[in-house]
């Protein structure tokens, strides 16, 4: 542990976020209001209680009431 707590690198800067991780949407643009899953909509309730998702290639928000992973515009998977 000698040399560990300073060794000229900032501990931010050995960060490395992996592929999946949370995204944020950029300030430039408002996100689009992509809607329901399919199946969130099979369910026929009417969204309060759903999760959004982010989706980077849409550059907006999904919803789904379950642990689905598929932007329902795009397939995207990658968030």
């Amino acid at each position: 542990m000698s040399g560990d707590a300073d060794d000229g690198v900032s501990r931010d800067s050995r960060v490395v976020r992996f592929p999946q991780s949370r995204t944020r949407p950029g300030p430039a643009e408002p996100a689009r209001n992509l809607g329901l899953t399919p199946l969130s909509r099979a369910v026929g309730s009417s969204g309060r209680a759903a999760k959004g998702h982010w989706c980077s290639r849409c550059r907006g928000i999904w919803y789904s009431y379950f642990l689905e992973a598929e932007c329902p515009v795009c397939g995207n998977r990658q968030g």
